[in-house]
């Protein structure tokens, strides 16, 4: 009975890696709400444990170089709180540096304008302000970074 389960979950484990493998074949990029429903069919469909669907998924990220938009997102995080510093406030160049670092992060996975808007949302969550730039010292140039 139990060397049944083995097989039964050996199998399950290879479905379920193929999954990712296809999910991944368009874009190297796998954001919040794709790796939840990965982890939710592993779950449900494959009868993986959680804990066993994230270690299949990582290591299939790993092995095939996707990106994790959670993962970036946490690094980049760090880096705008550090250069917001006291004021909690980012400016454009500042704003722009990171948006291509979060691009290096992720092996340019992120294209330049969902770079900005993932670099805005950050912001909005985290309670950062843009810093007035351009000749009229407005900020106009974050607010036409839609989201």
């Amino acid at each position: 009975m139990a060397a049944d389960d083995m097989v039964k979950n050996d199998d399950s484990v290879r479905r379920f890696a193929d999954l990712v493998k296809l999910n991944g074949i368009g874009r190297r990029l796998i954001d919040r709400a794709e790796e939840r429903r990965l982890l939710e069919d592993a779950v449900t469909k494959f009868n993986l444990s959680l804990d066993e669907a994230r270690g299949v998924l990582r290591s299939v990220a790993e092995d095939n170089s996707y990106v994790f938009e959670s993962d970036s997102g946490k690094r980049i995080q760090q880096v705008l709180t550090r250069l917001a510093g006291r004021s909690g406030k980012v400016s454009r160049r500042q704003f722009l540096r990171v948006a291509q670092i979060l691009r290096d992060i992720s092996d340019n996975a992120i294209s330049e304008p969902e770079a900005k808007r993932q670099l805005k949302r950050i912001m909005i969550e985290n309670g950062m302000r843009p810093r007035r730039a351009g000749l009229f010292r407005s900020r106009r140039w974050y607010r036409r970074i839609e989201l």
